[in-house]
This record gives structure tokens, sequence and C-alpha cells, in this order.
């Protein structure tokens, strides 16, 4: 774990699951995608298959 005055990095625990899987596979074509790079395709999971 880093952390400064600001931010704290931590490792990944089960509890930010669910919200990882919101923010990263819920929809099919998420805002952030738009400005991502074009040459890695996106498909949307069901939270059971991102588990």
């Amino acid at each position: 774990m880093d952390t400064n005055n600001e931010v704290t990095i931590r490792p990944i625990i089960e509890a930010d699951l669910p919200r990882l899987w919101e923010l990263t596979f819920r929809e099919e074509q998420p805002e952030w995608k738009k400005w991502d790079a074009p040459y890695f395709p996106h498909k949307a999971k069901t939270y059971e298959k991102f588990f």
C-alpha cells in the first residue's frame, strides 16, 4: 500500500468487485470508452462472468 497526503493506493479487495464491474463491464457502450483506445474492443459482461 502506498499513501501520501492526497491519495492512498491499495490492493483490490472483494468488496470492490461490484463497483469495478459497474464501471467497466455493465454497459455495452460506457461513456469512458469514447476516450479509450479504439483498437481495444469492449464487450459488456454479466456480473457472474466478471466475477
